[in-house]
């Protein structure tokens, strides 16, 4: 078999790629095509105390023993899934643009090949694919197809001590009845598996691509500079698919470990492969927001709200705080219970009280300046991350200063709720970085998004990221692939 482009990978990155290509192209993709209301009843009929692990790990599981994907240490929460779509079938559609910040630090070996000017435009056509949703207030001047509703609500609600705050920024598929409006979201239930196919996934990004299923991709062969065939391993038995250029979109972990089953030429900085691994390390806490009342359930859409007085950056760590939109846990509202006010028998104004009660989330960066570092060796991916455990202290830093800026906002911080997943482990599923473009000298693709020493060989996904701050990746994806698109079309 002989194609012009192929294209690995049918998720957000592969998908956007082949949408906008000009010439023929083929994507294949590992992954047998499932249906997802399928997939929600298994999912239903699994124990109740079971559900959220099988949501990611059981419920996408495939039927072929070759999409087992990698174990990844303990100490790595992340995960992911080896189905048509990929990974984007259990993102919760909170679409974020990275920070203007993280493109423009001088973080020497770090540095993105562009500024933030080069990709807003990218971002705002991606916004449009993804079907995004967005706050009127929100401050990165999206270009949503609708505003989400509800959100004044929240505004009025948090007005008094977060003035800044507002509604994450969502992907919706689009609804049955009106192909130009947005998804059905009830802002309930679990995204992965929504019974209204709500958010956007990458098999709801339209092209007229050929798609491969149940192929699997194990290694390039190489003659000199130019890979030349792409060796399979399919249910029906071996396949050889030959081609003038190829996009290597697997996945920030599958990529990698196809590049390094591949003879690389000489020229492949493979001592970088596998370096630089970021994700997320979490932290989950909670304030009381003293004669605020929080509206709950009053947008149109699962959703977080961003607190910008509640971010920032740190020794050389970018945090994002979100405040959860959905009612507090037990732990959060025993601690902000005012027990003066229920000593004196005043039991409905300590109950209303309590209607002040916010859970946050916090994402922090795992800086690549760690080296949290993936490795191949005995047919297996293995990680080193002592990067992380040596430098994670510096978590605690950054949440001893979150409780600073809430008690100056006059918020008053539920200390008794607080959990530091970060001192255990980190992982967010955002699996980035391995295969960074940096403008360093460490960098393995080039700005033309092509692996350095390779003649034909790009790659696409968030393993390019040299540096993703707290935000998650999947509109820089897109946006990126979108960028990728255009430079080979103006490439013989």
């Amino acid at each position: 078999m002989f194609v012009e482009t192929l294209i690995i990978g049918n998720g957000f990155a592969g998908r956007t790629v082949a949408r906008d290509l000009k010439g023929p192209c083929l994507l294949v993709e590992r992954g047998e095509k499932f249906n997802i209301f399928e997939r929600r009843q298994r999912f239903m009929q699994m124990q109740a105390d079971d559900r959220h692990d099988a949501l990611i790990r059981r419920s996408y599981v495939s039927k072929h023993a070759f999409n087992t994907p990698e174990e990844l240490p303990a100490d790595c929460a992340s995960d992911y899934i080896l189905v048509d779509g990929g990974c984007s079938n259990h993102w919760g559609g909170l679409s974020f643009r990275l920070s203007a910040n993280v493109f423009s630090r001088d973080a020497g070996s770090f540095r993105w090949p562009f500024d933030y000017q080069v990709i807003e435009p990218y971002y705002r056509e991606a916004e449009q694919l993804l079907r995004i949703s967005a706050d009127p207030r929100d401050p990165d001047g999206r270009n949503p197809l609708s505003a989400i509703k509800g959100v004044s609500h929240w505004h009025q609600a948090l007005e008094g001590y977060f003035p800044q705050a507002y509604i994450g920024a969502q992907a919706h598929n689009l609804s049955v009845e009106n192909t130009q409006g947005q998804g059905v979201c009830m802002g309930a239930g679990d995204c992965e598996l929504c019974p209204m196919d709500a958010k956007t996934r990458s098999l709801h990004i339209r092209n007229d691509v050929e798609v491969l299923n149940e192929v699997l991709v194990e290694r390039l062969h190489f003659e000199g500079e130019k890979a030349v065939a792409a060796v399979c391993h399919t249910p029906k038995g071996p396949l050889t698919i030959r081609f003038d250029r190829v996009v290597v979109a697997a996945h920030g972990v599958e990529s990698l470990k196809l590049l390094w089953r591949s003879n690389l030429p000489p020229g492949v900085p493979q001592e970088f492969m596998g370096h630089y691994y970021q994700d997320h390390a979490v932290a989950e806490l909670a304030c009381h927001l003293p004669g605020a009342k929080i509206p709950f359930y009053q947008v149109n859409t699962a959703a977080q709200v961003v607190i910008p007085e509640l971010s920032g950056e740190q020794d050389g760590i970018e945090y994002t705080t979100l405040g959860l939109m959905t009612p507090p846990g037990d732990a959060a509202l025993a601690g902000s219970l005012n027990l003066t006010k229920l000593n004196d028998w005043s039991v409905g104004e300590a109950v209303a009280d309590l209607s002040g009660t916010l859970s946050l989330y916090v994402l922090l960066e795992i800086p690549p300046e760690w080296d949290v570092s993936l490795f191949y060796e005995a047919d297996g991916v293995h990680m080193d991350t002592d990067g992380y455990h040596g430098n994670k202290h510096l978590y605690d830093k950054v949440i001893e200063t979150l409780y600073s800026k809430m008690e100056t906002l006059g918020v008053i911080p539920v200390r008794a709720a607080e959990r530091r997943h970060y001192h255990n482990a980190f992982g967010t599923h955002h699996l980035v970085g391995m295969l960074n473009m940096a403008d360093g000298d460490n960098g393995v693709v080039d700005p033309d998004f092509r692996l350095k020493g390779s003649a034909n060989v790009y790659v696409a996904g968030s393993s390019l990221f040299p540096r993703c701050g707290s935000r998650n990746p999947t509109v820089t994806v897109v946006a990126l692939g979108l960028m990728l698109a255009e430079k080979l079309n103006g490439k013989p």
